[in-house]
């Protein structure tokens, strides 16, 4: 039985679906690769995966086949008439067809190189690909190793402790802080979020010997609705030791 890659338009179909191959009297055997690449020499980019898909749902409907096979058909026919095309007369009538068919069998081909999880393109592509992917790496390594040496300069040995059960009161002189006015009237410390004060302590300080989570922190943060008394921390009143007073009155 011989194996049917692609959908055929049905003789006498006459609303037959755009990605169908053939013409009003269907589709003559042994052609429907050529019909295939008709196709695609007037299809946009952008359509090329909805007509790749389309065809390779039809095939997968047949039973027992793969997507590998399929994509192996599609890749040759098309490389094939590509090699077809370059082998012609340059000095033909149909030089300038050739060359466009060219140009969009090409682009088919870019379409389909990142769907080949089986390494069925030629060897030559294969590594110049992998070349290409290897130098990218190597790049976004520099990069990221750049971004790590300009980190760990903000990096500290030792991190300073806040002791006996007073985070509570470390975070109270924090937002007595985010709310100092200087003379002026500006404030003293601006931000739009509060993430870089949680995010802050839970980095560089330690709770009673211990790293701080940063929800942990986050959570004296949070800005409270006073009808829901379940978010947030409230720093309790006794841990409230200190007040940050301007030395001279504002």
């Amino acid at each position: 039985m011989t194996v049917t890659y692609f959908k055929a338009r049905k003789a006498f179909d006459f609303n037959p679906n755009p990605f169908d191959l053939g013409n009003i009297l269907g589709l003559k055997m042994g052609y429907e690769d050529n019909h295939f690449l008709l196709k695609v020499y007037d299809l946009e980019e952008k359509i090329f995966q909805d007509y790749y898909q389309y065809h390779l749902e039809h095939y997968l409907s047949g039973g027992n086949r793969s997507e590998k096979d399929f994509f192996s058909h599609v890749w040759r026919i098309v490389s094939d008439r590509i090699d077809y095309f370059k082998g012609q007369d340059p000095f033909s009538s149909k030089h300038s067809l050739h060359i466009s068919n060219i140009k969009k069998l090409g682009e088919f081909l870019d379409f389909l190189a990142p769907l080949d999880k089986w390494n069925i393109r030629p060897n030559d592509m294969l590594v110049k690909e992998k070349d290409q992917e290897i130098s990218k790496l190597r790049s976004e390594v520099e990069v990221l190793q750049t971004k790590l040496a300009d980190l760990e300069k903000y990096e500290v040995s030792v991190k300073p402790m806040i002791q006996d059960d007073h985070l509570p009161t470390f975070i109270d002189l924090l937002q007595q802080m985010k709310n100092l006015n200087l003379p002026n009237g500006r404030k003293l410390l601006v931000s739009d979020h509060e993430s870089p004060y949680y995010k802050m302590v839970s980095k560089y300080f330690v709770y009673n010997g211990k790293d701080i989570p940063v929800n942990t922190v986050r959570n004296y943060f949070v800005q409270k609705d006073p009808k829901d008394s379940m978010k947030g921390v409230k720093i309790p009143k006794e841990k409230k030791l200190f007040e940050i007073i301007p030395k001279i009155p504002l």
